[in-house]
């Protein structure tokens, strides 16, 4: 079964790696999967998790931690009902006052083409010294992913990005936006990219 590390999984959900890494300690109290370095791994469904209750506070449902704990164990748990939640296939219900009805087929497919944008992400990249000095440039240019990173987090539109790199494809967008929502990944901080050259000079 395929598991994510923590700043992929925060990323795919939208959700604070430290906040992750919070809920499952003080609130699930649960003991995330970890490999051989001791950093969590989340499953599919853990992710899913998080990106649901995200969704569902977004819209203005607040959750109680004894309302999360039913609803982790009702999405990871097969067959599982739980503290009024249930669910049946990509149906979720919960009972109570206000009964709430929901159909996951988006929310899942949504969590999927993100963590499939994360695992095939580094292949779209050309990493060689002779070029932008060793950063990784997006395969055919010299585009560095580094560049459109920090314009996803200045709060750069996606369309405008889009618009200025015609000769970026939609995945390597798609994977740049991710990748700004991920964080620095474990090990030696980066050097900071200085970037000397237009993205009009770039795509030349």
């Amino acid at each position: 079964m395929a598991t994510y590390e923590t700043r992929i999984a925060a990323a795919a959900a939208a959700q604070d790696p430290k906040q992750l890494r919070q809920e499952f300690s003080r609130v699930l109290h649960q003991q995330a999967g970890a490999d051989g370095r001791r950093r969590h791994r989340l499953a599919f469904r853990e992710v899913l998790y998080f990106k649901l209750k995200g969704s569902l506070e977004a819209e203005g449902l607040q959750l109680s931690p004894d309302d999360r704990r039913a609803l982790y164990a009702v999405l990871t748990v097969k067959h599982h009902a739980e503290g009024g939640w249930a669910r049946k296939g990509r149906r979720l219900k919960r009972a109570g006052e206000v009964p709430v009805t929901l159909d996951l087929t988006k929310i899942v497919r949504s969590t999927q083409q993100a963590l499939r944008i994360a695992r095939r992400g580094a292949s779209l990249l050309d990493q060689n010294d002779a070029v932008c000095s060793g950063e990784p440039v997006f395969k055919g240019t010299r585009v560095p992913l580094a560049q459109l990173v920090e314009q996803f987090r200045a709060g750069v539109a996606f369309a405008d990005i889009a618009e200025d790199y015609p000769q970026l494809d939609d995945k390597a967008l798609r994977y740049a936006q991710l990748s700004a929502r991920m964080g620095q990944a474990p090990g030696r901080p980066a050097k900071p990219l200085t970037v000397r050259r237009t993205a009009i000079e770039a795509a030349d």
